[in-house]
C-alpha cells in the first residue's frame, strides 16, 4: 500500500492533468481538437516514467525487502519473492488512472465507474474463487492481480482513445503539448509528495519500530477508514470536470451552486457511517473478521483514525476547486507546513503512544486539511462566508448524525445476536443517512425536486 502511495505521486499529478486539461479543453471548440495529441503525449511520458520507476522498485524489493520486516515465521526468500510480485502489479496496475483520468475530464463518469467497478469485482471475486480452489497462497494472489491489472489497463486506454474519435497511429508525441501543462503537473507531483510523506510517514515507522502483528493491527484500522477516502473519490471525480467547465465559461454563480451541493453530499455520504463506526468499531470488526483479540486491539485506533478521515475526504470539494482554478501554490504550502510540523510531531507520538499516537496524528491533519481547504477554497468566491459555509456544510450534518447515532449505537450494544446486530446496524444507518440529508438545506431541495418529478410523472 505504501508502493502504491509512492508512485501514485506520479500517477495523481498526470491524472489530475489529464482530468482537467481535458475538461478545460473540451469546454470550447477551439481547443477541443487539441485532445488526441494531449492524450498520446501524456501516454508517453507517463508510461516511461512508471517503467522506470517500477524497475527501481523492483530492485530494491529483491536487495532489501528481505531485511525490512521482522518476521519470525515467514522465510526471507519468500517474503523477497511476494514483494518482487507486488512491484510487478504495481507496474501493470498504476497506468490506468491516466486512461481513468481521461475518461473522467471527458465527463464520461458512468462509463469510466462502469469499468473499474467489473474489473474490481473480477480482480477481487477472482482472488476469492483462485485461493479456494487451486492454491491457496500469495503467489496465486498476485499473480492473478497482474494478469487482471493487465486487461483493466488495455481496455481502459481503448476506451478513451475511441471517445475522442482519432486513431492513436495517426497522432504523435509533442513535447511543446508537455512543456504547456508542466507547471501544473510540477505543483500536483510536489503536493503528492507532500502529501505521501505524510500518509505513509506512519506506516513506515510503525513497520520498522512494531512487530508484524502490531503492525498488522494498525494497517486493519487504515484499511477500515480508508474506505471512507474510497467512497468519497467517485464523488470528486462527478463533480470536478463540471467545476473545471464551469471556470472556463465563467460562470462563477453556478460554480459557488455545486460547490455548496457537492459538499453537503460529501457530508451526508462520509458522516453518518464514520460516526457509526466510530461508536461501534469493536462490534463490528468482530463480526467481520470473527476474532475478538484482533478486534479489541483495533477498534481503540481505529475510532481515532476515522475522524482523520472524515474531515480529509469531507475537504475534497474545497480543494478540487483550487485544482480547477490552478491555484495550486496554498496546497503547496499547506502540504510544506504539515510536514514541517506533523512528522517530527509523529516520530514523538509512536515512541510514547505506537499505534494510537500514530492515529492521533492522523486525525490532527485530517482537520488541519479542512480547516486550510475550507478557507482557501471558498476565499476565491467574491461574499463568500467562511463560517456560515461550513455550519451548513460540515457542522450541522456532523451534529445530526452524530447525535442520533450515539442514542441509537448505545441501544445496539446490548443486542448480542450477530445477525440482528448486523441488520439494526445497516438499518440505522440509512435512518442517519435520511435525517442527516434532510439538514442539508440545498441537498434538501435536490432531494424534494426529484420526488415531485417523479410524483407528476405517476400522476400523467
Amino acid at each position: 500500500m505504501s508502493w502504491v502511495a509512492m508512485l501514485s505521486i506520479l500517477d495523481t499529478s498526470v491524472s489530475v492533468a489529464a482530468t482537467r486539461e481535458i475538461a478545460w479543453r473540451s469546454a470550447k471548440p477551439e481547443t477541443k481538437k487539441t485532445l488526441p495529441v494531449l492524450i498520446k503525449s501524456l501516454e508517453v511520458t507517463y508510461w516511461t516514467a512508471i517503467i522506470v520507476s517500477g524497475i527501481c522498485i523492483f530492485i530494491a524489493a529483491w536487495l532489501l525487502g528481505a531485511d525490512w520486516f521482522e518476521a519470525t515465521d515467514l522465510s526471507p526468500d519468500f517474503i523477497r519473492n511476494v514483494l518482487v510480485l507486488m512491484s510487478i502489479s504495481l507496474v501493470v496496475q498504476v497506468p490506468s488512472g491516466l486512461y481513468i483520468g481521461g475518461l473522467i475530464g471527458l465527463q464520461r463518469q458512468v462509463e469510466c465507474s462502469g469499468l473499474t467497478a467489473f474489473f474490481g469485482t473480477v480482480r477481487g471475486c477472482g482472488s476469492i474463487l483462485l485461493l479456494w480452489l487451486i492454491n491457496n497462497d500469495l503467489y496465486t494472489f498476485f499473480i492473478w492481480q497482474i494478469v487482471i491489472s493487465l486487461i483493466q489497463t488495455g481496455v481502459l486506454r481503448w476506451a478513451l482513445w475511441r471517445r475522442i474519435n482519432t486513431g492513436t497511429h495517426s497522432v504523435r508525441f509533442s513535447l511543446k503539448m508537455i512543456l504547456t501543462i508542466k507547471n501544473y503537473v510540477g505543483s500536483v507531483m510536489l503536493i503528492g509528495v507532500l502529501g505521501a510523506i505524510l500518509s505513509q510517514a506512519d506506516k513506515m515507522i510503525l513497520s520498522g519500530r512494531a512487530s508484524l502483528e502490531d503492525f498488522g493491527f494498525y494497517m486493519l484500522s487504515w484499511t477500515v477508514a480508508s474506505g471512507f477516502s474510497r467512497a468519497a473519490t467517485p464523488l470528486l471525480h462527478a463533480f470536478q470536470p463540471k467545476f473545471t467547465e464551469l471556470i472556463a465559461l465563467g460562470d462563477e454563480d453556478e460554480l459557488a451552486k455545486h460547490l455548496r451541493l457537492s459538499s453537503q453530499i460529501m457530508s451526508v455520504l462520509i458522516i453518518p457511517p464514520a460516526a457509526m463506526l466510530v461508536f461501534l468499531s469493536e462490534p463490528i470488526l468482530t463480526i467481520w473478521i470473527a476474532n475478538d483479540a484482533v478486534s479489541a486491539s483495533t477498534a481503540p485506533i481505529l475510532s481515532i483514525m476515522i475522524f482523520g478521515t472524515l474531515f480529509s475526504s469531507c475537504s475534497y470539494p474545497s480543494v478540487s476547486i483550487l485544482y480547477c482554478r490552478n491555484q495550486l501554490l496554498t496546497v503547496v504550502a499547506t502540504g510544506v507546513i504539515c510536514v514541517i510540523i506533523l512528522v517530527p510531531l509523529l516520530f514523538f507520538a509512536i515512541e510514547h503512544f505506537e499505534a494510537v499516537g500514530a492515529a492521533l496524528v492522523w486525525a490532527i491533519y485530517g482537520i488541519i486539511l479542512y480547516l486550510s481547504y475550507q478557507f482557501f477554497g471558498l476565499r476565491s468566491f467574491s461574499g463568500a462566508n467562511l463560517l456560515l459555509s461550513t455550519l451548513k456544510n460540515f457542522i450541522t450534518p456532523l451534529v445530526t448524525a452524530f447525535l442520533p447515532s450515539g442514542v441509537i449505537c448505545y441501544g445496539l450494544s446490548f443486542v448480542n445476536e450477530p445477525i440482528l446486530f448486523t441488520f439494526l446496524v445497516i438499518l440505522s444507518l440509512f435512518f442517519v443517512w435520511f435525517m442527516t440529508a434532510l439538514s442539508c438545506g440545498a441537498l434538501r431541495v435536490v432531494i424534494m425536486r426529484k420526488i415531485n418529478a417523479k410524483r407528476k410523472y405517476a400522476l400523467s
